[in-house]
């Protein structure tokens, strides 16, 4: 992973940080992290693939669900995807 110039000022409260994954072979993946400065430090708030935004993505696709199923639908649709990353117990 290769990481880009950084361009902001001191005092700024947000900042873009920049990086490249390279593998040998194939063409490098730009993944752009838009960062926020928290009183408990730097956090991310989202994530750029390939110019992709993590979170246009997701609003898209909730969007989608929404007017299809309505808020109920999406909020059933979350809880299925969360409890499928949760273990049997």
């Amino acid at each position: 992973m290769t990481y880009k110039p950084l361009r902001m000022n001191p005092g700024d409260a947000e900042a873009v940080v920049r990086t490249e994954v390279t593998r040998p072979g194939q063409a490098p993946v730009p993944i752009d992290y838009s960062m926020e400065k928290t009183p408990e430090g730097w956090k991310a708030y989202d994530v750029v693939v390939a110019g992709v935004s993590l979170v246009t993505n997701y609003r898209d696709e909730f969007n989608d669900i929404v007017r299809s199923s309505g808020i109920d639908g999406l909020i059933k649709t979350l809880t299925d995807k969360n409890n499928k990353g949760t273990p049997a117990k």
